[in-house]
């Protein structure tokens, strides 16, 4: 089944059909092993493809062939069935070569949740079984500061939608998106799934950053787009959307410290192996190799230490997000506050150790590490692009007030009520 959906008109969108599955392999025993044989094959070229800004809609279609955009879904409902550690390290590891496919496939899994995470009563199981059948990925048009993103009503039944977002990340390669709209009535939010092809939505194609340049966060403008009834998600955590999703913002941490620290182990491989081909200027005498000068052996375990700290911390902190998944009907709201804490921290300190050490990986090469082909400033590049999503000024300014004063961490609804 490769169809968004059989029953609404749409409008043809090349890109993500340059991605469908040509054959569904079957699921892997090995999540891992199987992102880690992916990142091999995505390594070749991509040097080039930052350079050249290039989509990575090759490497996104052997993500789908292998399963593993749906490795968080549960079985019973097609999925692979597999953890959040396996989710992360599969970020984790694409990481390590490819900063945009792992960002990409970050976004996807968080955002290919959202069906999950507005109910716990797979009430919204049929769009899950058609995500998995396809093998889709997920884009997001979700941010939650577009407070002139409003649907009105349709007269046939559900909505439609008319105006620009902004960072809608991984939307113009995608099959299906979630969107997140103000309700007509104005006093809560309306979270559907749409497909990327429908009438009326227009990519501005306007990604042009310093990092993660495959990954495509392009501007949409939506003219009188349809969101059909059976597009809605069902919300059952309340009467209805007030305020932020539950859990997504932890989730979404949780695969933005996979990119972090993928993007850091990355860069010190690339670091190791230039020391250990030959020696730069300045190289301490009597050593054949830079990996035999005492002082790179020294600085370069600081910087090894950092990540292996990093690596742990979001190891632990998966466990504890996935002991809450696995509880999540029954969390309260201080239970949910706490999570939200934990992994904002979490993402804090693998971000910050992220752009201490990828840049630090020039003093191994040298001279050489500076040419264009070398490409070594990517890591750097790919890190600070996603990281200055969230100042981390503003981060460590809420995890302070809430520690030091021990309260509570509680999400206001964003309207009154």
């Amino acid at each position: 089944m490769n169809q968004v959906s059989s029953a609404h008109p749409s409008a043809p969108h090349a890109l993500w059909e340059q991605t469908r599955p040509r054959e569904h392999a079957s699921y892997p025993a090995d999540w891992i092993g199987k992102a880690r044989e992916l990142a091999g094959i995505f390594s070749e070229g991509t040097v080039d493809r930052d350079h050249d800004g290039t989509r990575p809609l090759e490497q996104i279609r052997l993500l789908r062939e292998s399963g593993l955009v749906n490795l968080l879904y549960p079985a019973p409902l097609g999925g692979g069935g597999g953890t959040l550690h396996d989710a992360a390290h599969a970020v984790l590891e694409i990481a390590k070569t490819d900063g945009s496919t792992a960002a990409l496939l970050g976004f996807h899994f968080y955002n290919s949740l959202v069906p999950l995470l507005t109910d716990y009563e797979d009430r919204n199981a049929e769009i899950v079984r058609r995500a998995t059948g396809a093998r889709w990925l997920w884009g997001n048009v979700t941010q939650y500061v577009n407070r002139a993103f409003v649907a009105q009503h349709h007269p046939d039944g559900g909505f439609v939608l008319s105006g620009t977002k902004r960072w809608n990340t991984g939307a113009p390669l995608a099959e299906i998106t979630t969107v997140l709209a103000i309700h007509p009535d104005q006093d809560r939010y309306l979270y559907a799934t749409i497909p990327t092809s429908r009438e009326g939505l227009h990519f501005h194609d306007d990604w042009a950053p310093i990092g993660l340049r495959g990954t495509d966060s392009s501007t949409i403008t939506f003219e009188n787009v349809r969101i059909f009834p059976d597009e809605v998600l069902y919300w059952s955590h309340g009467p209805a959307q007030t305020g932020p999703l539950p859990l997504w913002a932890s989730f979404g941490a949780i695969f933005y410290s996979a990119v972090y620290v993928g993007r850091t182990l990355g860069a010190l491989d690339l670091a190791r192996n230039w020391t250990l081909q030959g020696k730069r200027q300045g190289t301490f005498p009597g050593s054949d190799l830079s990996a035999d000068d005492p002082f790179i052996q020294a600085e370069f375990a600081e910087y090894w230490i950092e990540a292996q700290a990093a690596l742990a911390y979001l190891d632990s902190t998966i466990t504890r997000v996935q002991q809450a998944w696995d509880a999540r009907a029954s969390l309260t709201e201080e239970d949910r506050g706490r999570i939200a804490l934990d992994t904002l921290a979490l993402r804090t300190f693998t971000s910050r150790t992220a752009l201490h050490v990828t840049p630090r990986i020039f003093e191994f090469a040298g001279g050489r590490g500076t040419g264009f082909a070398a490409d070594f400033d990517r890591f750097w590049r790919d890190v600070r692009t996603l990281s200055s999503h969230d100042p981390e000024v503003l981060a460590r300014r809420t995890i302070g007030r809430h520690v030091l004063h021990d309260i509570p961490l509680v999400f206001p609804p964003h309207f009154k009520r």
